[in-house]
């Protein structure tokens, strides 16, 4: 099960592939054994619980969705919710019996809130009851400080596995970035790649929307993309 807010209904401007939330648009870098502990946990099944922490746009997001796609019947073996997302929704969502699979993004959301943080709590006691299964959650910070009402809260997410992410190297990104413009029927030179990394934030947010009006200028003006091509569409 995923819970996502619904929205209301618009048509779109403009078709884009949305690549996020897959293993083959996510490149690990330097968090590669974290990765491989959490795609093992599972695929396994492990039960365990395990804290991802990282700053905004480090692939936490993405990555906790590549994790739920890869779960087997993730509707019936997996409970999957953005807290970030959700947050002002009934905690009643919280209110399930553990499934084999919990994933839980962005814990730190609900923080000061004494409703979501009840409901929290029930839902991790809940688990460790039942005495099985896997939990992962995610913040930004280290689960000591995230700035919970209730510091039991604290206490039990530091109990997990802790794994810390970063932002990819500069090759690392070039990489990531290339692999987003395959998925998007273009190619970006290595060099253009690199060019843009040196140029821009080396988080991937910041670097898909510019890919996005990289894309966008390219097929605009049928030109293939080039570091001064670049230069003249970013006016750097």
């Amino acid at each position: 099960m995923i819970i996502t807010p619904k929205a209301p209904r618009q048509e779109p401007l403009a078709l884009k592939i949305n690549d996020e939330g897959f293993f083959d648009s996510f490149v690990p870098g330097g968090n590669r054994a974290a990765v491989d502990l959490l795609h093992e946990a599972v695929l396994r099944n492990k039960n365990e619980l395990f804290f991802v922490f990282g700053p905004q746009h480090v692939g936490k997001s993405h990555l906790l969705n590549a994790l739920f796609r890869e779960i087997k019947d993730p509707s019936s073996n997996a409970f999957f919710v953005d807290l970030r997302l959700v947050k002002d929704i009934s905690p009643l969502l919280l209110s399930v019996e553990p499934y084999p699979i919990i994933i839980l993004d962005n814990i730190d959301a609900i923080a000061g809130d004494s409703d979501w943080e009840l409901a929290l709590f029930g839902l991790y006691n809940r688990w460790i009851d039942k005495g099985e299964g896997t939990f992962i959650a995610s913040a930004r910070t280290s689960a000591d400080l995230i700035p919970f009402l209730r510091k039991d809260l604290n206490t039990r997410f530091e109990n997990g596995v802790s794994l810390p992410l970063d932002f990819l190297d500069e090759k690392s990104c070039c990489d990531a970035l290339q692999i987003r413009a395959k998925k998007r029927g273009f190619i970006i030179p290595e060099k253009v790649a690199a060019f843009l990394v040196k140029h821009s934030n080396r988080d991937m947010d910041s670097l898909v929307k510019i890919l996005d009006r990289l894309d966008e200028a390219s097929l605009s003006e049928q030109h293939e993309l080039t570091v001064p091509f670049v230069k003249k569409v970013l006016s750097i």
